[in-house]
């Protein structure tokens, strides 16, 4: 079990900074800001597309949250003297945004509902991490955002199960055995040197694995709760097929 050197919010922007700690803090930054920003493009894109009001309205509010998080990640990234643009020389290579941009030309209504509903949801759980960062800024910023998603789950809920009403449940279920793989691929090897880095140096304190689990859990007895069948697997290990 790797032993955490950095407890929660003990290391400040004026703090001196092991190369190894900054560099590390920066790649996650850099990590977090394409996530936010991706997302931010994808549902700003589809606004203007959604099929209804109801729809407009949930999706243009979600774009809107995921421009602030970008935004304020960011703004954690040039107080460390690294613009938004200079930040991409930190991002790590990640096979789950080459497919993501192979399949955003393809997407239809009930694939960005089940981005909302599954991929949004893993990356709550990894902000769940950055709250107990040991960087405090990050730390600080991350709970904010986390005060905010209050009740954003069970809302999202009732919007899967008001669009299984319109558009039908197989319809839905469809789209969520689609990306039901994607979304347990999402969150990587159970565990990886990197991620015994990150707890290491406090700035995540679960591996992907129970991350993963974790989402797992909870999806699962959301989406029976929706009246919806928990996709079957042909592997039932990473990477899932």
């Amino acid at each position: 079990m790797v032993q955490r050197e950095y407890p929660p919010s003990s290391v400040h922007l004026e703090s001196e900074m092991t190369p190894e700690y900054r560099g590390t803090l920066l790649k996650l930054l850099a990590d977090q800001a394409r996530a936010e920003l991706l997302a931010s493009h994808t549902y700003s894109r589809w606004v203007s597309r959604t099929p209804g009001p109801e729809e407009k309205m949930h999706l243009a509010e979600i774009a809107r949250e995921e421009t602030e998080h970008w935004y304020g990640t960011v703004k954690l990234l040039q107080e460390l003297g690294v613009s938004h643009r200079d930040a991409r020389s930190y991002e790590s290579r990640h096979w789950f945004y080459g497919i993501v941009h192979l399949l955003i030309p393809r997407y239809k209504w009930l694939d960005i509902l089940m981005l909302t509903f599954l991929i949004d949801r893993g990356a709550y759980l990894l902000v769940e991490d950055f709250a107990q960062s040991s960087y405090a800024p990050w730390a600080r910023f991350a709970r904010g955002v986390l005060d905010e998603e209050v009740g954003h789950v069970d809302f999202g809920n009732d919007f899967v199960r008001s669009q299984a009403e319109k558009f039908g449940s197989p319809a839905v279920q469809r789209a969520l055995n689609k990306w039901w793989r994607v979304a347990l691929n999402m969150f990587g090897p159970p565990r990886t040197e990197r991620t015994d880095l990150y707890i290491r140096l406090g700035l995540k304190f679960r591996s992907n694995e129970d991350r993963r689990q974790a989402f797992r859990y909870d999806c699962e007895q959301q989406i029976l709760a929706l009246g919806l069948k928990v996709p079957k697997l042909y592997r039932e290990s990473y990477p899932f097929l």
